[in-house]
């Protein structure tokens, strides 16, 4: 896993600060921790290294010590999109909802932002905490704006609908979903119980087929045997 050492600063820096974010995405948080403290050994200032800082303290639960790595990084570039992102996912975990809101409109307004529809994504999830999904259903719709095959906020605008019974757009937006992303339990039984709010028993067929070939052993495929033709 580790990258071999590099003379150079900055090389070292990244590479232990790349080992670093991969250990924590493993869940090996512990390696990830004595990696980003290598990095942050040879530049306690380092941007990068801060930052995935903080997503190892928030990882492991020590807030104070995320809050405190987020913020360092902020302050030498305040408008550092991933660590707005993932500083903006500390607080909306941490139940500081509008906080964190603000947080990720801050990265997606930015100029410098490349991928702004990564943080109007991570609004819509954060704001579908509040609950509030008509404010969550507008971030997903500028996502889209910006990324037509954005997954995550087309599946979650297909939950919204549905969940206001408007099975039209929910079908349409899920079919939309089923073009650039592969179907899950999850995404398969929202198709089944669209398809039963439509009364479109053919569509609700196709969907319990593809939730039956697909994830037999699942708990939505047991749900839908049980409930099929109900």
């Amino acid at each position: 896993m580790e990258k071999p050492a590099n003379e150079d600063p900055s090389g070292r820096i990244n590479a232990l600060v790349s080992n670093a974010l991969a250990y924590t995405l493993r869940g090996s948080l512990v390696l990830a921790e004595r990696n980003i403290l290598q990095a942050l050994a040879i530049d306690a200032e380092n941007v990068d290294a801060n930052n995935i800082a903080g997503l190892v303290y928030a990882k492991s639960n020590r807030p104070e010590l995320a809050i405190q790595h987020f913020q360092k990084a902020l302050a030498k570039s305040p408008n550092d999109s991933s660590t707005l992102n993932n500083y903006g996912n500390f607080l909306c975990d941490s139940g500081q909802l509008n906080q964190a809101q603000q947080i990720f409109l801050r990265a997606a307004k930015h100029s410098s932002n490349r991928n702004p529809e990564i943080a109007y994504t991570n609004a819509g999830l954060c704001a579908m905490r509040v609950p509030d999904p008509d404010q969550a259903a507008r971030y997903f719709k500028t996502a889209l704006d910006f990324k037509e095959n954005n997954s995550i906020a087309l599946f979650q605008l297909a939950q919204i609908n549905f969940a206001k019974k408007r099975g039209v757009p929910a079908l349409e937006r899920l079919r939309s979903y089923a073009q650039y992303a592969q179907h899950t339990p999850q995404t398969l039984k929202l198709g089944i119980e669209i398809s039963r709010l439509l009364k479109d028993k053919q569509t609700e067929v196709n969907y319990f087929n593809l939730l039956q070939a697909n994830f037999p052993s699942s708990e939505e495929y047991q749900w839908a045997a049980a409930t099929i033709g109900n």
